[in-house]
């Protein structure tokens, strides 16, 4: 996985926030103590190893907004590789943002997501990601959806009769690295797919809150969890399928858990066409639309020249002033915008822009990793 190189603290500056004096820069092991009471406020997880794995290991790096040498706001970046347009780029991925209780509000998260998203720019990333925490929140630095996904939620019972569930196998936890082809075939069939490596495989394996099983197909797989099911439903956490067929062989694995322990299964699909072609089923399945991740272009000479969209380059208007003008007055089409057009999830207000309208050559964009 590609790493941009971490700032050192050479690099933190004082940064008037507001009526706030605050100093943003990398965080160090000596401020782990206090970073982990910030993130356990806000996100209520108190186990101080996994903070520690997260921030030090997980992590390419940490930034932070520093207060009397405390750090109230923070957050993580995570380097992933993107598939986009048939080729790969960089995507810093956001996580672990979190402010303390005193200072929210107060522009911190803001001043910190700009000094992160200024490195990505240093370092000619083209493309951010993350799962907010709050959609309109981080609109407003330049993020936009860019997928949707459908939650099914479906009876066993009613699920049609169709595939072969023989041609799954089950797969033992320690050999999920048989599943690593698939999944690398599998983001290559979306923009915004993330790919997954080895140390990433075993972290998402490893949550203790969660009792995976591994089933493996020779176009697909999936993952299921078994611990404490909700209302008796069968929690597919993951499913790739490669063609129809992997997919009514899935379907046919499924049905055959329903007689015992679930009586509904869950699952998402970047994609209803395949579930809608079976037809209405009785009782009709749920199915909820839910947004996906946030994206937006971070170096808009990098995205254009690595993405194959370069004879489409426009100027954008970027809210954090990283790689576009902060005003709108060249352009009314932001950074994640800019995405959303490319990959036709948005149809674009300015004639100028009409010609990248779908000009990313992929049927759908996925967000599959979880971070």
């Amino acid at each position: 996985m590609t790493k941009p190189s971490t700032a050192t603290n050479l690099d933190s500056k004082l940064t008037r926030v507001g009526d706030i004096d605050a100093v943003i820069r990398t965080v160090e092991t000596g401020d782990f103590l206090h970073a982990v009471e910030t993130w356990k406020t806000a996100f209520g997880f108190t186990d101080e190893e996994r903070w520690k794995r997260f921030a030090f290991e997980v992590s390419d790096y940490a930034v932070g907004a520093f207060v009397d040498d405390y750090p109230h706001a923070l957050a993580t970046v995570i380097m992933f590789d993107a598939n986009f347009n048939g080729r790969v780029l960089k995507c810093g991925g956001i996580a672990g943002v979190a402010c303390s209780p005193p200072m929210r509000k107060k522009g911190l998260v803001r001043a910190v997501l700009r000094d992160v998203l200024k490195r990505l720019n240093e370092e000619k990333v083209e493309i951010s990601a993350l799962w907010p925490f709050s959609y309109p929140f981080y609109e407003k630095m330049g993020y936009a959806v860019t997928d949707m996904q459908y939650e099914i939620v479906q009876k066993i019972d009613s699920i049609p009769k169709v595939g072969d569930s023989s041609r799954f196998r089950p797969v033992k936890l320690s050999d999920y690295e048989a599943l690593m082809p698939i999944h690398q075939r599998w983001t290559k069939m979306s923009n915004l797919s993330l790919e997954r490596n080895t140390a990433r495989w075993e972290r998402q394996l490893a949550r203790p809150e969660r009792q995976f099983v591994l089933y493996l197909h020779d176009d697909g797989y999936m993952i299921w969890n078994l611990q404490d099911p909700k209302d008796r439903t069968l929690e597919v956490v993951e499913w790739a399928y490669l063609t129809e067929e992997a997919f009514h062989d899935g379907l046919a694995l499924i049905k055959n858990c329903g007689q015992l322990a679930f009586d509904s299964a869950k699952w998402i699909m970047a994609d209803l066409e395949p579930f809608l072609k079976l037809g209405v089923s009785y009782p009709p399945a749920k199915v909820t639309v839910k947004h996906g991740m946030m994206s937006r272009v971070v170096n808009t000479e990098a995205f254009f020249k690595n993405s194959g969209l370069q004879n489409l380059a426009v100027e954008i208007c970027d809210p954090l002033n990283i790689s576009g003008h902060a005003s709108d007055t060249v352009s009314s089409m932001g950074p994640g915008e800019l995405i959303q057009v490319a990959t036709g999830l948005l149809k674009p207000a300015d004639d100028a822009a009409s010609a990248l309208y779908k000009a990313a050559a992929a049927p759908v964009s996925f967000s599959i990793e979880q971070y």
